[in-house]
């Protein structure tokens, strides 16, 4: 849970969701008042110009009446723009923050799925009807100053509009949720298969994934259908139940003027009132859904809220110099058996070039991760110049870092804005990076050289070239600490000297290189040679004495 100072930002945006509301509420309450309008000029036609035949009577009613109307448009339109930008406002205080926590922590997207639903929500008429609802008992008393007997047919028809809204707020309550659980589901698996997309067409699985994902998919439309079947029949049971009270409405008048209790204009204005009163109810039936839908969004964001860091304001540190110290340092995934990084204590100077090492499974681009500040350790300290991780603002320290991941992504645009890191950069630092990664004559040969863009660089670029990209991005700025996770894997003989050129570089400009691989042409660039096996550190020392502790046992082995 959160313990930041102060409301966090979708609770700061909910809370003001609630502040606006209310001066929305004033706008309903003129708005409202202003519906009176119609039907008062239908009592005062009916009961007083047609019976005493005035012409100025009539004239003046007419133009008032015309007068308050185009205000009640006008209020009308004003509350549906409020509302819109009260809508824009909250979508434009949380999507930021949602966003950036879900490249920052990991997730998927539904964040941002639930503040489209709730943003369509507050300018939507589900909102307005809810708005309005307030108002239907003032409706009701004013049929009951015309005649108590239309009152009671109001009165009677309000409470069974408003048990079938609660009726059917229950019935769809549950079907509605385990249909937007399950089309999340299939949404985040269409996401990883999405990913995966050339090994399904090579291997010929398109049509088994398309069986597991219509398994989440045909039980989201099941719930829905199910949700959407219940909340249309208590909707059109409401709209014909609104119909025959109006004929009762009308045949109880009609009754009351015969009987001479009434009069014709009491009887239409009766009539007009009901139906009013009662709009916001059968709107909010019809509506139900929506509401339904935003308050679980609502709910989901603020569990979503609940399981992020909080928000902390560190003070500026001094530009890091990469000195690494690691104590004890435990790892383990919260669902993970056993932890992956056990016990790991280290030193690591400022400039020196560290290779990391081992077998598969050995933890190897986990302690990288870790000594990158991408990862927490569940036990233990990690420091960067004697400060953890938590107390760097990530925002400065960010130039100071590189990062070469084992699996490369491009960012869609240009490659000059991959390499800058999407900052307004200077070209020649840009170049810089480029020719320090050995990629700039390949990037001058593509159209368009450095302003050659997609959408999906997967889809036009080989994996060597987006790899060698992603390697200028790592060293664009020359930051102080660089983890170059398998820098080699998708490169031949060529663009593997010229990594090797690149962290004999990075080392003389004084930069803390960490280096994770195999091959001994990268390994032998190293200072210090750190071996990782079961998650423990097994050696740690200089290049030179820990290769031949390990080339001796394979010698030896081989003798025998």
């Amino acid at each position: 849970m959160n313990n930041g100072k102060g409301l966090m930002p979708v609770s700061k945006a909910l809370a003001n969701i609630k502040s606006a509301l209310l001066y929305v509420f004033l706008f309903s309450l003129a708005i409202n008042l202003l519906m009176l309008v119609s039907p008062l000029y239908m009592l005062q036609v009916y009961d007083r110009v047609l019976v005493s035949g005035s012409h100025a009577t009539l004239l003046f009613l007419t133009i008032f009446a015309l007068v308050a109307l185009i205000v009640l448009a006008t209020l009308d339109i004003v509350r549906g723009i409020l509302l819109a930008r009260l809508g824009n406002a909250f979508d434009k205080t949380v999507s930021g923050y949602l966003f950036k926590n879900i490249i920052e922590q990991g997730g998927h997207s539904q964040p941002l799925r639930d503040v489209d639903t709730v943003r369509s929500f507050l300018s939507s008429p589900a909102l307005t009807a809810i708005m309005d609802a307030p108002f239907t008992p003032l409706y009701l008393a004013l049929i009951y100053i015309l005649h108590p007997m239309l009152g009671h047919i109001a009165l009677a028809g309000a409470i069974v509009l408003f048990s079938l809204a609660l009726l059917g707020e229950k019935m769809t309550r549950v079907a509605q949720k385990d249909s937007q659980n399950a089309s999340s589901q299939a949404h985040r698996y269409t996401d990883v298969c999405g990913k995966n997309r050339n090994a399904v067409y090579a291997m010929g699985m398109s049509s088994h994934i398309l069986a597991k994902w219509n398994i989440p998919h045909l039980k989201s439309l099941s719930f829905g259908g199910l949700a959407n079947s219940r909340s249309s029949g208590i909707s059109a049971i409401s709209k014909g139940l609104r119909f025959a009270l109006q004929v009762g409405i009308l045949g109880m008048g009609a009754f009351l003027v015969i009987e001479q209790e009434s009069s014709p204009g009491v009887m239409i204005a009766a009539s007009i009132v009901m139906g009013r009163g009662l709009a916001p109810i059968e709107a909010s039936i019809s509506g139900w859904r929506l509401v339904i839908a935003a308050r679980d969004a609502r709910e989901r964001l603020l569990d979503y809220q609940a399981s992020l860091p909080p928000l902390t304001e560190p003070l500026p540190l001094p530009e890091p110099k990469g000195k690494l110290t690691v104590q004890n340092a435990i790892f383990q995934f919260p669902n993970s058996e056993k932890p992956l990084i056990r016990d790991v204590s280290l030193t690591i100077n400022p400039g020196e070039v560290i290779g990391i090492t081992g077998p598969n499974a050995a933890g190897k681009s986990t302690l990288g991760k870790l000594l990158l500040g991408l990862y927490e350790p569940t036990h233990g300290d990690i420091r960067l110049d004697g400060a953890t991780y938590a107390q760097w603002d990530r925002k400065l320290l960010g130039p100071h870092i590189g990062y070469l991941p084992q699996s490369v992504e491009l960012f869609p645009g240009t490659i000059a804005e991959n390499i800058s890191r999407f900052t307004d950069a200077d070209p020649n630092e840009i170049m810089q990076a480029a020719q320090f990664a050995g990629v700039h004559e390949m990037i001058l040969s593509l159209d368009n050289g450095y302003n050659f863009a997609a959408d999906n660089f997967d889809d036009a670029l080989s994996g060597g070239q987006r790899q060698r990209i992603a390697l200028a991005r790592a060293v664009f700025g020359l930051p102080k600490l660089i983890l170059l996770d398998e820098p080699t894997s998708s490169l031949d003989a060529e663009a593997e000297r010229t990594v090797a050129s690149s962290v004999k570089a990075l080392k003389e400009h004084g930069t803390t290189v960490l280096v994770i691989g195999h091959r001994p042409a990268l390994m032998n660039l190293t200072d210090k040679l750190l071996v990782m096996q079961n998650g423990a550190l097994a050696a740690f020392g200089p290049t030179n004495e820990i290769m031949a502790k390990l080339v001796r046992p394979a010698v030896q082995k081989t003798g025998t």
